[in-house]
C-alpha cells in the first residue's frame, strides 16, 4: 500500500484511482505516485503486503543500462528497500490478494517477494506492452494502455476470493470461520495469495497500526492494544521482523529532511549534556 510506504512519507504526492466497472472485482485500485522532493535517504522502504501489483516506473534518465520498467510484484512477505532516484512518476494497478494465479496462470507463490518484468511473464505480449509504455511521461495514459493490457488476460470466471483481511489473528479460528481444515486454508493462501496464512495475518494486522499511527504524537501502549498485539513488547517485535526496525524509527522516516536534521542535532545536544554531567560527577569523586 504505497501510502503507508516510507511512514507515509508520499502520501500527498500520490493518488488512488478507482477501476472500470468490469475490473472491479479483481482490481482494488489504480494508484499514481508522483516524483518525491525531500526525500530521506536513498532507500525507499516500502511495507510487506498481502496484495500484488502490476508497476510501471519512468525515469528521466537509464541507469546502469536500464530505463523505464514494468513489473510484476507478488505478496511481500517483510520490507523491502526500493530506489526513488531519477523517477518522473510511478503508477501501478493494485490487485486483490488471489488474483496473480487467473492473471498469470501461474501460482501467487512464483513471484513471493520478488519483482519480475513483464516481458518475464508474458513473453511477446509482455514485450509489446512495455514497448508502448516505454515512451509514455502521462502516468494517466500509462494506466489506460495497461487497463486495456489487463482487460484482455482477466477476462473469464471468477478467481477464488477468501476473506484474507478477516477480523481475526488466529489461523485456526480463520479456517474454522472457513469450514475448512488448516491444512486446507494453507494450500490456497500458497495457491492465491502467496503467503500463508499466519504471515498474511500478521501483515493485515500491521497495516491497520500502520494506518492509525500517522503522527508522532502516538501512543504506543493504545496502539498495540487497538491494534490486536498481545502488549506493547509483541508490537515492537513485529515492527522489527516485518519492517526492520522500531516504531518510533519507523515514524521517523515520514519526517521531511529538515526535521530529521533537528531531532539529530537535539539527540546530539541531549548526548553532550550527559557526557559532560557525567564528567562532572566523576571529577568529583
Amino acid at each position: 500500500m504505497i501510502l503507508l510506504d516510507q511512514a507515509g512519507a508520499g502520501a500527498s504526492r500520490s493518488a488512488l484511482l478507482a477501476p472500470s466497472r468490469d475490473l472491479h472485482p479483481v482490481i482494488e485500485h489504480y494508484w499514481i505516485q508522483q516524483p518525491l522532493v525531500g526525500v530521506i535517504g536513498q532507500a525507499w522502504r516500502v511495507v510487506p503486503d498481502t496484495n500484488p501489483n502490476l508497476i510501471f516506473v519512468a525515469s528521466s534518465k537509464r541507469l546502469n543500462g536500464s530505463g523505464p520498467k514494468c513489473v510484476v510484484v507478488g505478496a511481500r512477505s517483510h520490507f523491502a528497500d526500493v530506489s526513488m532516484e531519477n523517477r518522473v512518476f510511478t503508477c501501478g494497478v493494485r490487485f486483490y490478494p488471489g488474483v496473480l494465479p487467473l492473471l498469470t496462470r501461474f501460482p501467487a507463490s512464483d513471484f513471493t517477494d520478488l519483482s519480475v518484468p513483464i516481458a518475464d511473464v508474458f513473453g511477446a505480449r509482455g514485450t509489446m506492452l512495455m514497448d508502448r509504455l516505454g515512451g509514455l511521461t502521462d502516468a494517466s495514459h500509462a494506466l489506460e494502455v495497461i487497463e486495456g493490457f489487463l482487460r484482455c488476460h482477466l477476462a473469464g470466471p471468477d478467481h477464488e476470493r477468501l476473506p484474507f483481511h478477516a477480523r481475526t489473528n488466529r489461523v485456526r479460528r480463520l479456517a474454522a470461520q472457513l469450514d475448512m481444515p488448516v491444512r486446507t486454508l494453507q494450500s490456497r493462501f500458497m495457491q492465491y495469495v502467496g503467503l500463508s496464512p499466519k504471515r498474511a495475518l500478521r501483515v493485515d494486522r500491521l497495516h491497520r497500526v500502520l494506518g492509525n499511527c500517522k503522527r508522532r504524537s502516538v501512543n504506543w501502549a493504545q496502539a498495540a492494544a487497538t491494534g490486536g498485539f498481545a502488549d506493547q513488547a509483541h508490537m515492537i517485535r513485529e515492527f522489527r521482523d516485518l519492517l526492520g526496525e522500531s516504531p518510533t524509527a519507523w515514524l521517523n522516516r515520514g519526517l521531511p529532511i529538515c526535521s530529521i536534521q533537528a531531532l539529530a542535532s537535539q539527540a546530539s545536544l541531549s548526548a553532550s549534556g550527559k557526557r559532560r554531567s557525567s564528567d562532572c560527577g566523576w571529577q568529583g569523586r
